[in-house]
Formats: C-alpha cells, structure tokens, sequence
C-alpha cells in the first residue's frame, strides 16, 4: 500500500497527451544520404554523423551482387569545405566479415550538397572507388 501511494503521489506524468513545451534538438548530429557509382555498379549510402563520429551502409547494386558493406568512420575537417575520413569497414551480406577499411572525403558544394568519394579496401589487390552526391538531412 505505501508502494502505491508513493507511485501516486511522486511520480511522473507519463500521459500520451502530455504537450511538450520546448523542443530541444541536438545541432551536431546530422543524415546523409548519398547516391553513388563506381564504374560497373551505383549503390546508396546512408550514415548518421555525430560530431567527427559516422556510422552508416553502403547499398550496392547487381554489379556487386547486392551487398551492403557497414562503416564505422572518423571524420576530419582540414578546411571548413572539405571532410576527410577513414575507419573499419564490414561486408554484413554475402560472405560477411571484416574488411580492410574505407577512406575517402567530401568536398562542399551548396547549402547541404557535398560531393562524396570512398575508397573500399576490400583487400589487398581490391578496391572500389564510389563517387557520388551527398545530401545532408
């Protein structure tokens, strides 16, 4: 019984109807989308970014067999205009595992349009180069 009246009389208001008065939004993390090509497949890339922190997937199309590689990256801004990143890189589909890595950069164009460039290391003697637009959300 004092269980219960103390959840009574201290709790929260968790109603469905409780308005919210201020709307605190977090100005440092953003999504991206991309679209992408390298020269026998186009794909999308999607990632979260967080501070110097992304996280996202590279969809690729038939020209490589459907796969989605994930990421994990850090990102460095030499230059206002210009991001550089590198990190692990991992096949979740078709013979999944982890890879060498990927690297690459983003260069400014207009308002939230970057133009995007990745290098997968898939292993020593293979690469992908995708090439794309990058769309900030």
């Amino acid at each position: 019984m004092t269980l219960f009246l103390s959840s009574m009389v201290w709790s929260q208001n968790c109603s469905p109807y409780y308005k919210v008065k201020n709307w605190d939004v977090n100005q440092d993390v953003f999504a991206t989308v991309s679209l992408i090509s390298c020269f026998h497949a186009y794909g999308v890339a999607t990632s979260i970014d967080w501070y110097d922190y992304s996280v996202g997937l590279h969809m690729m199309s038939k020209g490589h067999n459907g796969t989605v590689y994930g990421f994990v990256s850090y990102q460095y801004r030499p230059i206002r205009k210009v991001k550089l990143s590198a990190g692990p890189l991992y096949r979740i589909n078709n013979d999944s595992g982890l890879l060498l890595g990927q690297y690459g950069g983003d260069v400014y164009i207009y308002k939230r349009v970057w133009l995007t460039g990745r290098v997968l290391q898939i292993r020593r003697g293979l690469n992908y180069l995708n090439v794309g637009l990058k769309v900030v959300i």
